[in-house]
């Protein structure tokens, strides 16, 4: 689990949501806000929390998310109404997911998934990367269609799953292919309808001597 070094000169202040006073365990943000929580419910509600590594109560463990994500995370791991996103910009809901995937805050993972399906016509190329990178593959597929016509050089880097990147080629080739043909029919097409304008160019020129 990544931390960071408190800062030892700034007070710590108290989240006006979480400063239960009978807490066994307090989580410091990186900017100096401490969230005062229960070991049980971190234990039941996620895969990743408490730290392995704490055993005194009321030990202080510090986190490198800023207290707005923090504040947001926790609201997730309690017996309570989880809070609305959809008043989120894109970057602090990407930073709230992130959090989420990374201390396993299973109910905060499932509203960030549909959540982030609401930005995929405005930030596909992210939606993608964050999709790889979690194995996402229903988003990833979502923004298939958006980003088809992007070379896959611009996003080898962003797709490392091998499934998901061997989804994406075959459906880049389909599309592709797709095109040619579309592009042949045209053609084809193109040359019927030239051909019988040219006929009865013929007639009418007969016709008028």
């Amino acid at each position: 689990m990544s931390l960071i070094t408190p800062d030892v000169e700034a007070v710590p202040k108290s989240s006006n949501l979480f400063n239960s006073a009978d807490a066994d365990i307090v989580v410091q943000s990186s900017d100096n806000v401490q969230f005062h929580l229960h070991k049980n419910n971190l234990q039941c509600t996620t895969g990743g929390l408490p730290p392995v590594d704490i055993s005194n109560d009321k030990e202080t463990v510090y986190f490198p998310e800023s207290s707005a994500t923090l504040e947001l995370l926790f609201q997730f791991v309690y017996p309570r109404q989880f809070p609305s996103l959809t008043s989120l910009d894109f970057d602090s809901l990407l930073l709230l997911a992130e959090a989420a995937e990374k201390y396993k805050v299973f109910a905060a993972c499932t509203a960030c998934f549909y959540r982030l399906r609401e930005f995929e016509k405005t930030h596909p190329k992210q939606i993608l990367e964050f999709a790889g990178k979690h194995d996402y593959r229903e988003l990833a597929e979502d923004v298939q269609p958006i980003l088809v016509d992007t070379p896959l050089s611009e996003l080898v880097d962003i797709l490392p799953s091998p499934m998901i990147f061997r989804n994406w080629s075959l459906f880049r080739e389909r599309h592709l292919m797709k095109a040619v043909e579309d592009e042949k029919q045209a053609f084809s097409r193109h040359k019927r309808t030239h051909k019988c304008n040219a006929a009865l160019s013929g007639i009418k020129g007969k016709t008028r001597r």
